[in-house]
């Protein structure tokens, strides 16, 4: 492992802990926003990480989720944390959640990790490096032919009709193979990365809930843009993350032109 790699594993390690000790002592939910809540466990999660970075980088700026601190994202360097992606399955006790944290400088990702929790996964990439589950070497599929493809799709369908795209989704499910919904960007993504499905598209991403996914599936050989296939950064907002084979087609038919 890497110096970072290892910096990165030993933190969702301490992070999960601290989740299931928040868990087990009971949650406090907080409402943010409508659909939108946070627990003790991310609370706590967050806390043992940032403490971590601040003592181990403490030249480095923090944006997480559950931090009102909105650093510059040129930074030289920046760490990007999800304390808990997925945290309504987390809060249901759906077992799809989990902890992400990437390291970006001057805008670029240079590592990238992803916690699976309940799974116990590791998901790792880095600069220059191909990704990882627990050390193994993972790609993505292989699959050719759209009608073969299996898809995960954004859960909040709300949005889907919001921005118009409603038609185009419902057309990608008709002529693939399946169309699953999971609530949980880290696996979307991480699921792409592995191979486990060939595609998947998310309608309004915050960078924690991207910044490391997005990066796995790229060094796993996968492609991962916005909506107008232009290469994602941690502004973007609408994702598509494919195995490649099928991808500039997907969005064509999200934004109505097949």
């Amino acid at each position: 492992m890497s110096e970072m790699q290892s910096f990165i594993h030993s933190c969702f390690l301490g992070a999960a802990s601290a989740i299931n000790r928040s868990r087990k002592a009971g949650l406090t939910i907080t409402s943010k926003a409508r659909n939108d809540k946070a627990t003790s466990a991310d609370m706590a999660s967050q806390k043992l990480i940032m403490s971590r970075i601040k003592r181990e980088f403490p030249d480095s700026l923090i944006l997480s989720e559950e931090s009102p601190e909105a650093p510059s994202f040129d930074s030289d360097s920046l760490f990007v944390i999800d304390p808990i992606d997925g945290t309504h399955n987390f809060i249901q006790d759906i077992p799809l959640y989990g902890i992400s944290i990437a390291h970006f400088s001057g805008g670029k990702p240079t590592a990238g990790g992803v916690y699976l929790i309940p799974q116990k996964k590791f998901l790792y990439a880095e600069k220059g490096k191909h990704s990882t589950m627990d050390g193994k070497k993972i790609s993505v599929s292989k699959t050719k032919k759209l009608e073969d493809f299996f898809l995960l799709c954004d859960s909040r369908l709300h949005l889907i009709e919001e921005q118009g795209i409603l038609p185009g989704v419902l057309a990608l499910e008709k002529m693939s193979q399946h169309t699953r919904f999971i609530g949980a960007a880290v696996y979307e993504m991480g699921y792409v990365a592995c191979g486990m499905v060939d595609a998947e598209f998310d309608f309004k991403l915050k960078p924690y809930d991207f910044a490391a996914g997005a990066f796995i599936a790229e060094q796993a050989g996968g492609v991962a843009t916005d909506f107008e296939g232009r290469k994602w950064n941690l502004a973007t907002k609408r994702f598509l993350v494919s195995n490649g084979r099928q991808h500039k087609r997907i969005l064509g038919i999200l934004n109505g032109n097949e």
